[in-house]
């Protein structure tokens, strides 16, 4: 029986549908609390990954930037050190051409060499492997060029300076047979007397025939010296080819360094053009003719491992 009453009346007296409705709300509340703390845990989980993520890619941004800072630095170094070489290398081309012109009093023969291999010395310091062992082959190539070019050339230059007195002579005497001449002119404007016009183109007259007696000594030490001259560019010409082919390897190697195309082909195919407009000069120069065939390549004997 009170069994029955207690169904009836529920428990403690609050009927069953009180209690229902207050373990409904129980249970959702909990439900609820539980969800706001799974979720809140989920978002802190995943605001943590975010975080961790973002200091990640910070991170890798900081070390890429700081990695670009060093390359781009590196990059400025490399194009100044590189077209500062290559500026020495083309005039120390030039200067080995020109030794026999060079007079022997016009300064140190050596510097326009030390300028070059300090220049080049910068590569192999900077430049990767193989622009490197590159720049040290043009650095030897060029010495032995350079020696050969300035012992072969140095009996032309003696030549060359008695030749340049000549000339240093023949202005000197041009310019006293045009004083005479207008001495000669203010004379006969002035009515001067017979002995003094006399006198006065005797001098003229002496001083144009050893102008002429200069200028005929002079073509004669030319035409001396003119199969010296000629044999001495053929030889440097010979000697500067496996130079300037080094040359042009390693520009295209520093090329790529700089994120240039580094197009060794055509570069190559551009200096054999070159050589043939080159040795139709020499042989036109010296009028060989029919021209004789290009000299051969030599290549210069490296060292074992190379």
């Amino acid at each position: 029986m009170e069994i029955a009453v207690q169904t009836v009346q529920g428990w403690l007296g609050v009927p069953w549908i009180i209690w229902s409705g207050v373990i409904s709300a129980v249970v959702a509340t909990s439900v609820a609390a539980f969800t706001t703390w799974a979720s809140n845990k989920n978002s802190r989980r995943l605001l943590a990954e975010q975080h961790a993520r973002d200091n990640e890619e910070a991170t890798r941004q900081r070390e890429h930037d700081a990695k670009q800072k060093d390359e781009d630095r590196k990059g400025a170094i490399r194009r100044e050190v590189y077209a500062s070489a290559v500026e020495e290398a083309c005039a120390l081309l030039g200067y080995i051409g020109g030794l026999p012109d060079r007079p022997l009093n016009a300064g140190n023969d050596g510097d326009s060499l030390q300028s070059f291999l300090n220049a080049n010395a910068k590569i192999w310091l900077v430049a990767d492997a193989e622009a490197a062992h590159l720049s040290r082959d043009l650095a030897g190539d060029f010495t032995e060029v350079f020696s050969d070019q300035l012992h072969t050339s140095r009996s032309i230059r003696w030549s060359m300076e008695s030749i340049r007195l000549q000339k240093e002579n023949i202005v000197f005497t041009e310019s006293e047979a045009r004083r005479l001449d207008s001495q000669l002119t203010d004379a006969r404007a002035r009515n001067a007397k017979l002995e003094e016009l006399k006198n006065l183109f005797a001098l003229v007259e002496e001083t144009n025939k050893c102008v002429e007696t200069l200028a005929l000594a002079r073509q004669d030490n030319l035409r001396t010296i003119a199969p010296l001259r000629m044999d001495a560019s053929i030889a440097t010409f010979g000697k500067l080819r496996p130079v300037q082919r080094t040359l042009t390897k390693l520009v295209s190697a520093l090329r790529e360094e700089l994120n240039l195309p580094r197009d060794d082909d055509a570069f190559m195919e551009q200096l054999k053009a070159m050589e043939q407009r080159a040795w139709a000069m020499v042989n036109k120069t010296y009028g060989i003719d029919p021209p004789r065939p290009m000299p051969e390549i030599v290549e210069p004997v490296r060292p074992s491992g190379k």
